[in-house]
């Protein structure tokens, strides 16, 4: 059941993220002016796939401790995506609002305000995707004696040797 509303809602959020970045482009070139328009259709269409997103990550993360939040909810996604999703996160929160951290703008820039929803978007990508992900990871997850272990635990409940470590996702 997750799976079924996992596809369609990481589709969304895809088609979100890249409707982000057409707006932040024509923002930059001087053809969109968001402030002046009303609000966007982005961000209408956060709420959209925001929902499924936070409903579908507890049933990842409810095993875990609050702190492993972030970690529990995008184990089943490749290395690179989540280190480009923090980058991801990082650049728009700059663009947004180190024009005010400077003293330049009272205000976070329109461009920052076209590129803002981008975050929610891509937070869901990447949650769905670990949710359609997950379970082929959390199946071969055993000790170093072979064992298999639940999603949350760092030791072997039969053995109590430690994880093993995982081959899915190491560079080669």
């Amino acid at each position: 059941m997750r799976k079924a509303i996992a596809y369609p809602v990481m589709l969304l959020s895809g088609a979100g993220v890249l409707l982000c970045l057409f707006s932040y482009l024509r923002w930059s070139t001087g053809s969109y002016r968001p402030l002046k328009s009303g609000p966007p259709i982005l961000f209408i269409g956060i709420f959209v796939v925001w929902l499924p997103t936070v409903v579908l990550m507890n049933t990842l993360t409810r095993d875990f401790k609050q702190k492993d939040l972030w970690k529990a909810a995008l184990r089943g996604c490749p290395r690179g995506m989540r280190i480009g999703l923090w980058v991801l996160v990082g650049a728009v929160m700059a663009v947004t609002f180190l024009p005010v951290v400077l003293g330049r703008n009272s205000a976070p820039s329109e461009g920052g305000f076209t590129l803002f929803p981008i975050v929610f978007y891509a937070v869901s990508f990447c949650t769905m995707y670990s949710i359609i992900h997950v379970d082929e990871l959390d199946a071969g997850r055993r000790c170093l004696n072979g064992h298999a272990m639940s999603p949350a635990a760092k030791f072997c409940e039969e053995c109590g040797a430690p994880v093993a470590p995982d081959k899915m996702y190491t560079p080669t």
